[in-house]
């Protein structure tokens, strides 16, 4: 009777592994003969929200066809879906703020559609960015607005689960326990009611960590290995990477640290298959507690750096506070080490010298066993400076990694005191208005409030996308980009900041003319160069783009203002700075330099080139040179 139980288990693991595969294949071979209507948008909204969890880079692909034909169809149901299903894809890659707009709109669709499971969704969605990006307080307020609506009866079991389930772990994070386990259990309940295999596993994994965080490591070990063993045969490496670092989590508190490593290792190999970085940096963490519980501090050292460097790349500041707690450790630990090896060396060396002074002082006993002496101390006087070589060399690399952290923190002090300061000088202003009743002078506050909120926006991207190209994980993907559409996007972004300068933004460039390059690093470099150029140009004056084909097969995109210009000296100065610098430039063009490097960087790894041409009193044009794209 047991053999049959098994048997009949593998054949259900079987039938849901064949029927998660076949669902997106049968979606496919439908979509291959189906035409430009509402049933092909209702094909490629089906086949973004399968691949979602799964495949959310694979899935942006559906969904954003789905959006486009929707609107050319006016399908508002469609495009409802369409909106949804891109917010979930955005936010499971991490990309909150486009995630959270994508909600907002669907939101108001939902509303003029009366469409009570898409407003639900909507706000379940919110709640889910904003807890995921620590502010509780917006998430629960989105949360409970879904909730006011969740029982209706047009409201879907899939809506109802996500909802229920990111309000469990919510008010568990608040320390509400009870409540968080009650909907916890709801969601589990209801996706075992409707033969929910994938957020049976969710939920039980949820509870399992409930577990563990309230010291149950029994209970929590139970629930987190159900999760696994459901999640396996679903082919959902983010579910499965999560489950098995919460499983290796609660093994290694019960000191079990083979198994542990080994569901670590199964995790780091699924997200980074996937390219679920937030998977990988938990593996990193998780895998340093484990060889540090070893008292390997060496492997535990190694992987609290690459733990460093990914985390820098993510942005973390709680994530970074961890790191520095840990690698401040972990680095003692070594230095440590290192002395009592040395100390050790020192003792044997001052011993070989007695025992060569006590030979010297019996040379009457054979010059043979001198030359011995002799020989040996010359090999241990080589070893001393061997190792001697090697601690300067490691010396040298612990002082360039602190000089890069030190220009880091330079920059981010530097840039950073322009929109602080004029945050601070709001809040003043709005008491001075308010003491006046001066209501003209309060309505020009929100444009000072966005500037400066712009600015600090672009500091934080430069620095993010500097701090990636510094680790390697920036990949590249270059595509066939119009020239029009990418100057378009670089205007439509300042148009506002130029109308509040009252500077002109002009575009000249032939209409089908397209470059060989990476949009997001194209883009990034025009914003740069265009907010350089705003910021350097006085109020009148005149910013034109545009671009022209040269000979051979490249393109020339060009950034020129009215603005002051520069010296030759100060041009130079930036076409050859090699890094962000603590010493800022002074004078018109003052700065870190950190997007103008940023910029360099960009176009070096595109096989492209940047020039500054300057005249001083006459203006400023940057141009970027990248190769044609072919017809």
């Amino acid at each position: 009777m047991q053999r049959l139980l098994i048997l009949c288990f593998l054949f259900c693991i079987a039938y849901t592994v064949a029927s998660a595969q076949s669902t997106e294949a049968t979606l496919l071979r439908k979509l291959r003969t189906q035409p430009a209507d509402t049933g092909r948008v209702r094909l490629l909204n089906a086949l973004c929200y399968e691949l979602h969890d799964s495949a959310p880079t694979r899935a942006l692909t559906y969904g954003e066809q789905s959006r486009a034909l929707a609107r050319r169809l006016q399908d508002q149901p469609g495009l409802l879906q369409a909106l949804l299903n891109l917010g979930s894809c955005y936010a499971n890659l991490a990309d909150g703020p486009h995630a959270l707009q994508l909600q907002q709109q669907a939101l108001q669709l939902a509303r003029r559609l009366n469409n009570v499971d898409g407003i639900v969704r909507s706000y379940a969605g919110m709640g889910g960015v904003y807890h995921e990006r620590n502010d509780t307080a917006a998430a629960l307020l989105n949360y409970r607005r879904a909730l006011e609506r969740a029982y209706e009866p047009r409201v879907t079991v899939r809506t109802q689960l996500m909802l229920f389930g990111n309000l469990g772990n919510l008010y568990f994070n608040l320390g509400r326990r009870q409540e968080g386990l009650v909907f916890t259990r709801r969601a589990l309940q209801l996706a075992r009611r409707t033969g929910d295999r994938p957020g049976e596993s969710l939920y039980l994994a949820d509870l399992g960590s409930f577990y563990l965080q309230m010291n149950q490591l029994e209970t929590a070990e139970g629930l987190l290995r159900q999760s696994v063993m459901l999640v396996e045969p679903l082919n959902i490496p983010r579910f499965e990477a999560g489950h098995l670092e919460l499983l290796a989590t609660a093994l290694l508190l019960k000191s079990e640290l083979e198994e542990a490593e080994e569901l670590t290792r199964r995790a780091l190999a699924l997200s980074r298959r996937i390219d679920y970085k937030e998977r990988v940096l938990d593996a990193y963490s998780l895998l340093a507690e484990i060889s540090a519980s070893r008292r390997n501090f060496e492997q535990a050292f190694t992987w609290q750096n690459r733990f460093r460097d990914l985390n820098d790349s993510l942005n973390s500041r709680s994530r970074v506070q961890t790191l520095t707690a840990l690698q401040t450790r972990y680095e003692t630990a070594e230095k440590e080490g290192q002395i009592r090896r040395l100390t050790e060396r020192g003792l044997a060396s001052q011993q070989r010298n007695r025992a060569l002074w006590g030979t010297i002082a019996a040379l009457v006993l054979g010059l043979g066993g001198m030359g011995l002496l002799y020989f040996k101390l010359r090999r241990s006087r080589e070893a001393l400076a061997v190792n001697h070589r090697f601690l300067e060399e490691a010396t040298k690399e612990l002082r360039q990694v602190a000089a890069s952290k030190d220009r880091l923190y330079a920059i981010v002090a530097h840039d950073l005191r322009g929109p602080v300061t004029s945050f601070a000088g709001v809040t003043e202003l709005i008491d001075f208005y308010l003491k006046q009743g001066d209501e003209q002078g309060l309505r020009r506050l929100p444009d000072l409030v966005r500037q400066s909120a712009h600015q600090l926006n672009h500091l934080l991207d430069n620095l993010l996308n500097w701090a990636v190209n510094q680790t390697g994980e920036l990949a590249f993907r270059p595509e066939r980009l119009p020239v029009v559409e990418l100057l378009t996007q670089a205007i439509q972004l300042y148009t506002n900041t130029a109308e509040a300068k009252q500077i002109t933004l002009r575009l000249e460039a032939l209409p089908e003319a397209a470059v060989w390059a990476d949009a997001h690093m194209t883009q990034t470099v025009l914003r740069n160069l265009v907010g350089n150029a705003l910021k350097f140009t006085p109020s009148g004056g005149t910013i034109q783009l545009g671009a022209e084909a040269l000979p051979g097969s490249g393109v020339r995109l060009s950034v020129t203002d009215t603005g002051a210009g520069m010296d030759q000296r100060q041009v130079t100065a930036l076409l050859t700075d090699a890094g962000p610098t603590n010493h800022p430039m002074r004078g018109p063009r003052s700065g870190t330099g950190l997007g103008l490097l940023l910029c360099r960087a960009f176009m070096h790894r595109q096989g492209g080139s940047l020039d500054i041409k300057s005249v001083l009193g006459q203006g400023t044009t940057v141009a970027i040179t990248l190769p044609a794209a072919r017809a």
